[in-house]
């Protein structure tokens, strides 16, 4: 055949013609599917019985129930039991694989070294937990280990001891509070949210208020200023409610003021031994410079790291994190250490803050944790030569004692100790008489808030977005759709943004710290200023102070 260019097309194109009327390109694209599926690392699923199990959600204060079917020993799917789930509890059985998980730690060395710096403690230098979930069980043990060292201090972010009744109201007016998205419990608050009228009111257009009736924008640092303003209007439309995060003092009394049904936050009771335990400190009361030893339990939030380093000692303090990962703490301290997470773990549930019956639940676990985690109470309790018992069942077993309240509609009277703690640890709940939780006294009255001063050369004032807890999943789907602000995202209107292109890199500088982010060019967001995605490191940029500039790297 005579090489032209006629007969190479001709000689081409019958090649491809022949090849696809042959098996072996589509048998490739079979063999390369079967490759990729059964590389290393790829998960299997789980093949076994099928069965169904339940526990109660640990990763928020709400302590949703859950059915989890289970293929064998693996959980393979979450559902809500009554009421759905949010979108981090529907993906919860995915947390233990989460790939920033903190898998191993030198827990001998860590130990070794507490131990030392325990014996060789100053008269004026505390041993001290920063609990960042308090109210729990282990709650209680920290307290009665602290109690047995000296100069040992339990300490506690201040909460809200209060619990609200959506129920009982007509008209709730939030400061900022993320009503709708991740407060309280969702199920009860979804319940009570066709019988009240919903005000927002915030700087920035959450998704709270897109769905509330009235959104009010606000200046930040001016919502208790509204409030005060709205106390005539709330009064007719009463029944009436005000929340903020905080719910602070003069949130209180504003409440005290509208007659709203505020009442002291219920508790679960405990064991009469258990009340000798070392009492609850506050951060910020303690002296600077006096603690040499400090365990912090990660287990339910973050505290900005400026407010913890200037209570260490200049000299070579100890900081343990007890974390399951390194964003926290972990960049912080000599020491972090991995703990179990859910659904591993086998823990009480505090009351949420629309809770106005106390109840105790357990969170049970569906899988076994790995090996190598750590319990923060028994590593505790080993450097107090302390035995803990077994707490839990011992709350349980003084609950039993009363005899009040109910499991499943059950009397408790009418239980038996054994039959009521395994009906605990098949999740039930216990809940309390509804009419035991008194109402909240009158607050004392707070002076007027004075302006703040604004630091000179920072003009923006930073908006931090929620800090949803959420699956390797959730965080790939919430980063790809731009569902939520990324950690270390900010978006900024057009006109605050100094000439710099929307997706650029920018350093975000506060009075504490200068934090690389990266820029969204959003006009929803008011000029002057810049909400940001929550994260770590951008809560300790702002713990003296929540304004900002933001300039090119």
């Amino acid at each position: 055949m005579t090489t032209t260019r006629r007969n190479v097309f001709k000689f081409m194109g019958g090649s491809a013609a022949g090849a696809l009327l042959t098996p072996a390109p589509w048998r490739i694209v079979t063999d390369s599917a079967l490759w990729s599926e059964n590389w290393p690392g790829i998960p299997r699923p789980a093949r076994g019985e099928i069965r169904t199990r339940f526990t109660n959600c640990s990763l928020c204060a709400a302590g949703c129930p859950v059915r989890a079917r289970c293929v064998g020993a693996q959980p393979v799917s979450l559902a809500g039991v009554g009421a759905g789930l949010c979108p981090a509890g529907v993906a919860g059985h995915h947390f233990p694989y989460h790939p920033s998980r903190l898998k191993e730690g030198p827990v001998k060395e860590a130990a070794a070294a507490a131990a030392a710096a325990i014996s060789r403690l100053g008269p004026n230098e505390l041993v001290a937990v920063l609990d960042l979930r308090p109210g729990r069980t282990v709650s209680w043990t920290y307290r009665r280990a602290l109690s047995m060292l000296r100069n040992g201090v339990y300490l506690a972010p201040p909460q809200p001891p209060v619990a609200v009744d959506l129920a009982r109201v007509k008209t709730v007016l939030s400061l900022g509070v993320p009503l709708l998205e991740s407060w309280g419990t969702p199920a009860s608050v979804l319940a009570a949210r066709a019988r009240f009228r919903l005000i927002q009111a915030e700087p920035v257009q959450s998704r709270t208020a897109i769905l509330a009736d009235t959104w009010i924008p606000t200046e930040p640092g001016r919502e208790l200023a509204l409030a005060s303003s709205m106390l005539a209007g709330l009064r007719e439309d009463g029944p009436a409610l005000i929340l903020d995060p905080a719910m602070s003092p003069a949130v209180l009394e504003l409440n005290h003021e509208l007659g709203a049904p505020v009442f002291l936050r219920p508790e679960a009771p405990i064991p009469a031994a258990w009340r000798k335990a070392a009492p609850v400190a506050d951060l910020s009361a303690i002296p600077d410079r006096s603690v040499r030893v400090l365990l912090i339990d990660e287990a339910g939030g973050y505290f900005a790291w400026p407010a913890i380093e200037k209570k260490l000692v200049r000299d070579n303090p100890l900081v343990i994190a007890f974390a399951w990962s390194r964003e926290g703490y972990g960049r912080h301290v000599k020491y972090a250490l991995p703990t179990a997470v859910y659904p591993e773990t086998m823990d009480d549930l505090p009351g949420a803050i629309d809770s106005v019956t106390a109840a105790f639940r357990l969170s049970v676990p569906l899988l076994a944790p790995p090996p190598g985690v750590v319990d923060p109470a028994a590593f505790l309790a080993h450097l107090v030569g302390f035995d803990p018992g077994d707490p839990l069942r011992e709350r349980a077993n003084a609950i039993h004692q009363l005899g009040r309240g109910a499991i499943q509609s059950k009397p408790v009277k009418e239980m038996t100790a054994d039959a009521f703690w395994s009906s605990l640890t098949a999740a039930a709940p216990w809940l309390d008489a509804a009419d035991r939780a008194p109402r909240l006294p009158n607050a004392p009255t707070t002076p007027p808030l004075e302006p703040s001063l604004q630091p000179a050369g920072l003009p923006l004032t930073v908006v931090l977005t929620p800090a949803p807890r959420s699956s390797p999943l959730l965080s790939k789907i919430y980063a790809e759709s731009n569902l939520r602000l990324a950690p270390r995202q900010a978006a900024l209107h057009p006109s605050s943004a100094a000439g710099l292109a929307d997706r650029s890199r920018a350093m975000l500088q506060t009075l504490d710290a200068s934090v690389e982010i990266q820029l969204v060019l959003d006009p929803a967001i008011p000029p002057g200023m810049v909400q940001v995605g929550w994260s770590p490191a951008i809560l300790d940029a702002c713990a003296t102070s929540a304004r900002a500039k933001v300039v090119p790297l």
